[in-house]
C-alpha cells in the first residue's frame, strides 16, 4: 500500500484494524453506522481524545458517588461509567494517577479490582466517540 501512495495515487482503505489505519493512513475518516464520526490525520485525531491517557477501570463494588468523585481528582478530564461494575478515566496522566484512585475507591467503600491504562490510540478514539470498543 505505501509503495502504491509513493507513485502519486490516492489509496482509498477499508479497516477494522485502528493499528493498521494508524500505520499506513496519512488521513482517516473513521465511520460508526454509515456517519462521519471523525476526521483528520492519525496525530490530530488522537490529539483530540481528552487528556491523552485512558484508565479503564473496574470495581468490586461501585458506590454511587464514585465517578463524581473521580471527576474531582487533579489531571481527571473525563468520567464515564463503562457499566454498573466499572468506568473510563480520560486524564493528562496515567499510571501517577492510580494511587490516588485506589486510596479514593477504597474511601468510597469501593474495592478497584482491575486497571487497564493505554495511551491516545484510534481504538481509544473510537471508544470515546461511541462508548464501546470495535468489538463490542
Amino acid at each position: 500500500i505505501r509503495e502504491y501512495h509513493q507513485t502519486g495515487r490516492t489509496v482509498l482503505l477499508t479497516t477494522h484494524n485502528m493499528e493498521e489505519a494508524d500505520t499506513v493512513c496519512q488521513r482517516l475518516a473513521i465511520i460508526d453506522h454509515g456517519h462521519v464520526i471523525a476526521l483528520g490525520t492519525p496525530a490530530r485525531l488522537k490529539a483530540s481524545i481528552p487528556g491523552g491517557f485512558l484508565l479503564r477501570l473496574r470495581f468490586g463494588n461501585q458506590t454511587a458517588d464514585l465517578l463524581q468523585r473521580l471527576q474531582l481528582l487533579a489531571g481527571v478530564r473525563e468520567v464515564r461509567a463503562a457499566d454498573s461494575t466499572g468506568a473510563d478515566v480520560y486524564a493528562d496522566r496515567g499510571g501517577s494517577l492510580i494511587p490516588e484512585i485506589a486510596s479514593l475507591a477504597a474511601n468510597s467503600g469501593a474495592e478497584l479490582s482491575d486497571v487497564h491504562i493505554s495511551e491516545p490510540s484510534l481504538e481509544n478514539l473510537f471508544l470515546h466517540h461511541t462508548g464501546r470498543s470495535l468489538r463490542d
